[in-house]
């Protein structure tokens, strides 16, 4: 399995990365664009918590020591 493949298979940490990244987003910003330096910041750190979401495992991939996910 292409290392691609097992990040669309791992939806679940995904979606929740995603909803912690737009959720941070909109609580602390607003349904707006950012325009001051802080909400750049906090921009950033909600497109950080949605990538850590895309690149995390899910718990049932298996990845403890020796794993061949």
């Amino acid at each position: 399995m292409s290392p691609w493949e097992q990040r669309f298979k791992n939806y679940a940490t995904t979606l929740f990365g995603f909803a912690a990244g737009a959720g941070t987003y909109l609580l602390s910003v607003g349904p707006k664009l950012p325009t001051t330096n802080v909400e750049w910041a906090q921009f950033g750190v909600s497109a950080f918590l949605a990538g850590l979401g895309y690149v995390a495992k899910d718990a049932t991939t298996g990845s403890g020591p020796g794993a061949k996910n």
